[in-house]
């Protein structure tokens, strides 16, 4: 009996210790969660006592160097952009599609020699289309930015006839490239459609996109949430950087209210968008 109750009291002993040892972990692990959470506060608190600051400072200094700005021959400036932007602008173009198309050749090539069943032949051409399908998209948005800044430097610079044939240049250059993006984009399509007869969309429809995500399998779907959604933050963290450039800039350019009422107006569509989708998913 003896023997029994020194086991007995010995477990009791045993238990009693790893109770209190779980509590003092759980401790430990409060403290170091609250002294975390205490770091991300005076992390947070330090990030929002400079950004007032920088843009306190900033202001001053481009109020005291604004004599110096306007010093600046922004007429030379824009006669140098009016008269070689639309050329490079054109080359550029030029030089990307040509890149383009040869990438589409070897695509349909690699498409062409696949056996129907090699799995690493298939994930290479996914990529090659996603790749091919990807960047006439890229030299469009960028057609985008040098095309209203090729009109604004010719139409600024030039008063008569004489900057026709540059203004002529970035027009033709502009909608050459958004013939080629549908065509390109149109030959990839196609491809894609041989690769999987069940996708569904035409190009040319505008809800093309919504026919196509409705002929996409579950795991295309994931990988476009995915890249939605990490665009979607590189799109706002971007928009508040632009924010705050277009405020320096409201000062120190006399740009006007019109810039950042814009980025402003971006920023809460695509909150708004994005906010309104999640609540209509989660009923």
């Amino acid at each position: 009996q003896m023997c029994i109750r020194d086991r007995t009291s010995s477990s009791t002993r045993t238990i009693i210790h790893r109770v209190k040892r779980g509590y003092e972990m759980k401790d430990n692990e409060k403290n170091l969660r609250q002294q975390s959470n205490i770091r991300i506060y005076i992390i947070f608190a330090v990030i929002i006592l400079a950004s007032l600051l920088g843009g306190f400072f900033m202001g001053k200094l481009v109020g005291a160097n604004k004599g110096t700005l306007n010093e600046i021959d922004w007429d030379r400036i824009r006669r140098l952009v009016a008269d070689t932007l639309p050329i490079v602008y054109g080359l550029l173009t030029l030089a990307a599609f040509v890149v383009i198309f040869v990438m589409y050749g070897r695509l349909r090539h690699a498409i062409v020699s696949w056996d129907g069943e090699n799995e690493d032949e298939i994930a290479d051409i996914e990529r090659r289309i996603t790749n091919v399908s990807a960047l006439p998209c890229v030299v469009v948005l960028v057609g985008l930015v040098l095309f209203p800044v090729c009109i604004y430097a010719v139409d600024r610079s030039y008063s008569n006839s004489k900057g026709m044939p540059m203004t002529i240049v970035s027009e033709v250059v502009f909608v050459v490239s958004m013939i080629l993006y549908c065509v390109i984009e149109k030959l990839v399509i196609d491809e894609e459609k041989k690769l999987n007869p069940e996708k569904k969309g035409n190009i040319f429809v505008i809800n093309f996109r919504r026919d196509w995500e409705k002929s996409s399998d579950e795991a295309e779907l994931i990988a476009i949430a995915k890249s939605s959604k990490k665009g979607f933050m590189a799109g706002i963290k971007v928009g508040f950087v632009m924010w705050m450039l277009m405020f320096v800039s409201m000062f120190a350019f006399d740009t006007g209210v019109m810039p950042i009422v814009a980025v402003g107006l971006v920023l809460i569509v695509m909150y708004v968008a994005y906010c309104r989708e999640f609540v209509r998913l989660q009923k």
